[in-house]
């Protein structure tokens, strides 16, 4: 697996975010990405990037700490929108991550988190427990072929004061 440190920068986004269990997660992705599509051509936005789900409350070693997750399912855009109860518009502050191309079934991605977060460690970083995984493939594509970048967020340590 290859993986490489990147910054992102910061970036305007629109978005829905819930607590769902692990199983109702394909239904929500796909009944988000129409109701954020909408959204966006309403509001005279244009797309600006690939489509995310994040992550927000994953432990020490990329797994969910409960069994709801919490997940925002997102859009980068052109620009600021109004926000509403249902979608939130706001930029997305620049943040460090590892990432990687992940092909297969995305049920099996267990491996590449844990490989992330040993090179989060291996750069002397802190995972900051948020993940960001973009669909670069569509489900008309077999399973076994989907493409999912996978980007683990993560801030260095700092550096301990010396004192004589």
């Amino acid at each position: 697996m290859q993986i490489e440190k990147i910054t992102k920068p910061a970036q305007t986004i629109v978005s829905m975010s819930t607590h769902i269990s692990h199983e109702h997660i394909p239904n929500y992705i796909g009944t988000s990405f129409v109701d954020l599509l909408e959204y966006i051509q309403k509001n005279g936005a244009e797309l600006v990037g690939t489509p995310f789900i994040s992550y927000l409350n994953l432990n020490d070693q990329g797994q969910p700490k409960d069994e709801l997750l919490d997940v925002e399912i997102g859009f980068p855009i052109s620009k600021e929108i109004p926000s509403t109860e249902k979608f939130q518009s706001y930029e997305l502050p620049s943040y460090h991550a590892v990432r990687t191309l992940y092909v297969g079934d995305y049920d099996d991605l267990t491996d590449s988190y844990k490989e992330l977060i040993e090179a989060i460690k291996q750069e002397n970083g802190i995972f900051t427990y948020r993940s960001y995984e973009y669909f670069l493939t569509d489900a008309s594509v077999p399973l076994d072929d989907q493409e999912t970048m996978i980007e683990l967020t993560y801030r260095s340590k700092r550096k301990e004061l010396l004192t004589n």
